[in-house]
């Protein structure tokens, strides 16, 4: 208990300092994007901490670290800062047990604490995208011009994000989806890949995504 209050002052300071605007900088203030990658982080997290919490329980520090590795890249993908930085220490802290020989010593309370800053930092963005609702756009968006170069370049970087399982597929695709919007004979291609890559489901979005390169 003592260890989660600890832990609860620490992440105070940066979850007050929150914004909506700081939170959406990195997204150019997408907000309608923003709000689709926070759900999809949210989804996928409670699995994500059970399996950090069984590998503590098992003491298999090499899964763990790998486990709180890909939480520490998407969380930093999806601009949970204070979460970010505990990852950052914590996979540090792990790393030097595991150099160390020293895996007994894995503190049982990690999970909690990992538990606590998770849904302190998730329940402070929850918040402001609540109070931010009332001045969301219902605005259809125009479709954005684009360069065959540019775009070229475009699918063949979110191919790599989709074949690396990388959630910043998330925002190209919506980029992609606004560039593209519009093209009748594209739509079936482009739907198909929002969709898979919103429950990611990386492995129908690649096949969404070599259907549309072949036609665009």
């Amino acid at each position: 208990m003592k260890a989660n209050k600890m832990v609860a002052n620490h992440i105070s300071s940066d979850l007050e300092n929150m914004t909506l605007a700081s939170l959406l900088e990195p997204f150019g203030g997408n907000d309608i994007f923003y709000r689709r990658l926070i759900k999809v982080f949210k989804k996928n997290l409670e699995p994500q901490l059970q399996n950090i919490e069984l590998m503590i329980s098992q003491k298999n520090i090499k899964e763990l670290l790998r486990l709180v590795h890909t939480l520490k890249g998407s969380s930093g993908t999806t601009g949970l800062s204070s979460l970010y930085q505990y990852l950052c220490d914590l996979e540090s802290k792990l790393a030097g047990l595991e150099a160390a020989n020293e895996v007994d010593t894995l503190n049982s309370e990690l999970g909690q604490q990992l538990r606590l800053v998770a849904q302190a930092e998730i329940s402070s963005i929850d918040a402001l995208l609540t109070t931010d609702e009332v001045n969301q756009s219902t605005e259809t968006p125009s479709a954005v011009d684009y360069s065959v170069p540019e775009l070229t370049l475009m699918l063949t970087e979110l191919m790599q994000h989709l074949q690396d399982q990388n959630l910043k597929a998330l925002h190209i695709t919506l980029s992609l989806q606004n560039k593209l919007l519009g093209h009748a004979h594209l739509e079936h291609d482009l739907t198909v890949l929002c969709n898979a890559v919103e429950i990611l489901d990386f492995e129908t979005a690649q096949v969404a995504l070599s259907s549309l390169s072949k036609k665009w």
